[in-house]
């Protein structure tokens, strides 16, 4: 389980969600608003200082604001954007929909990190999830054992909450029955023995059996595969809204960055292309599973 994984699961001990089959929150379409009026008012050739003229506000970094969905728009300022944009009937309907499920009030609390919250909204609303995984496999992936033995090494979470926390983690997994899900694993991921021999063949038959699933696109990018663009990193793709929007995630010990423009975008999207292109076809990384299991099982 990765830190945002770890942050996750805290967040939602405290939110007291249950369901991961709601409706995206309020945050994920602020962001898909703003992203859409950005690519709106890029296309009209309009700079953020007469979009804030046109607004009337003199703080010229509100629309900045808006456009990385911080800041909500009332309905006026809406109607606004869209004459100003010259949107199309279709366009308009769009982004007065999308500005009505905005302004409504996040169930998160106050307290959680923007980061958390953004990377938490973005994953609920999102229909397809690219990952790249180097040496710790995706929260998505992971059994209860695996992500309980990362979640005591991490100690982020007090010990009376790990279990609770590792409930919600399989609560969010069911995310997998309505997401598209693209996940290229580097072979050290799964060499590594997270818990000892029983618990990673428990946790690479897991992957064998989501592998399985017509939703789910697995592939091993092996060790022969050499060097790579993505090399020494992890991230994940998301793709949401339309026009299509790809936004990035990359997360350290301590803190995330999201990109949600060129050139990250272009480069974490390239990057993630090569390595599924290096990567083993899905029969071969089946058998690379396999083959690993029975490692595994002669250890145990």
């Amino acid at each position: 389980m990765r830190t945002t994984d770890r942050r996750y699961a805290l967040t939602l001990i405290r939110r007291g969600d249950s369901s991961m089959a709601n409706p995206p929150p309020p945050l994920a379409r602020r962001i898909e608003l703003g992203a859409l009026l950005r690519t709106y008012r890029e296309r009209a050739g309009l700079d953020v200082a007469e979009v804030a003229g046109a607004l009337g506000w003199s703080y010229v970094q509100k629309v900045g604001l808006v456009e990385g969905g911080k800041r909500r728009l009332a309905p006026a300022e809406v109607t606004v954007l869209a004459e100003l944009f010259e949107l199309s009937a279709e366009e308009r309907d769009k982004v007065v929909a999308l500005g009505r499920d905005a302004r409504k009030r996040d169930p998160g609390p106050v307290f959680a990190a923007d980061w958390a919250q953004t990377y938490i909204a973005l994953e609920t609303a999102a229909t397809q999830l690219k990952v790249y995984a180097e040496e710790l496999l995706p929260g998505l992936l992971q059994t209860e054992d695996y992500a309980r033995v990362v979640l005591l090494e991490g100690g982020v979470l007090l010990p009376h909450e790990i279990d609770r926390a590792v409930e919600q983690r399989a609560e969010r997994q069911k995310r997998l029955e309505e997401t598209r899900l693209t996940a290229v694993l580097s072979e050290s991921g799964l060499r590594r023995q997270v818990g000892g021999p029983t618990i990673m063949r428990r946790q690479l038959e897991h992957i064998v059996e989501l592998a399985q699933r017509p939703n789910v696109a697995f592939q091993v990018l092996p060790f022969g595969a050499g060097a790579h663009l993505a090399l020494g990193t992890s991230f994940t793709l998301i793709p949401l809204g339309d026009p299509l929007v790809t936004f990035v995630y990359v997360e350290a010990l301590t803190d995330s960055d999201f990109y949600d423009r060129p050139p990250h975008t272009e480069v974490y999207t390239l990057a993630f292309d090569r390595a599924q292109r290096a990567a083993l076809p899905a029969p071969e990384s089946l058998a690379v599973l396999d083959q690993l299991v029975g490692e595994l099982k002669q250890l145990e």
